[in-house]
């Protein structure tokens, strides 16, 4: 494995710590131990559907927790195919490998919580924000929907 990949793995095992993303980091955390463990020592036919499969497998488990999570791993099974096929032709799999580290990094920040993205957002303010005096920390005036009833006319 490489340092990025070492990395990823790292990010998904602390990602399994935060209760927002403990489900979906668990199973990619689970799907990674399984592809280092298991399928990367196979022959090629054997490793590129096994992993199409084991990304398969991935996406429905994210897809109703998930979306983008779930679609990073189902155009993983796509970019096998074009492993396999890269390695049917002799070709170097560079183009793989490198398509793969970008969708794998995507499907981290996928399910990376919202709440981490932006955890400085309030730290850091737009320039119009600031020039208008605006500050969202502060309490607003709040509008309440009035109710009118009609009284019937005798």
């Amino acid at each position: 494995m490489s340092l990025i990949q070492w990395f990823i793995v790292l990010a998904i095992f602390l990602l399994t710590f935060n209760k927002a993303s403990k489900s979906d980091a668990f199973v990619l955390f689970r799907a990674y131990l399984i592809y280092q463990f298991a399928i990367v020592d196979l022959p090629a036919e054997a490793y590129y559907s096994c992993t199409a499969f084991m990304n398969l497998i991935v996406g429905i488990i994210l897809h109703h927790r998930n979306v983008s999570g779930a679609l990073c791993s189902y155009s993983l099974i796509f970019v096998n195919c074009l492993g396999f096929y890269l390695w049917y032709k002799y070709s170097p799999p560079t183009l793989y490998d490198n398509i793969s580290l970008i969708i794998l990094i995507l499907q981290l920040v996928a399910i990376t919580p919202r709440g981490l993205l932006n955890g400085i957002r309030c730290h850091l303010k737009p320039p119009v924000a600031i020039s208008n005096g605006f500050d969202s920390i502060k309490a607003r005036v709040t509008m309440y929907k009035n109710t009118t009833t009609k009284k019937a006319a005798k």
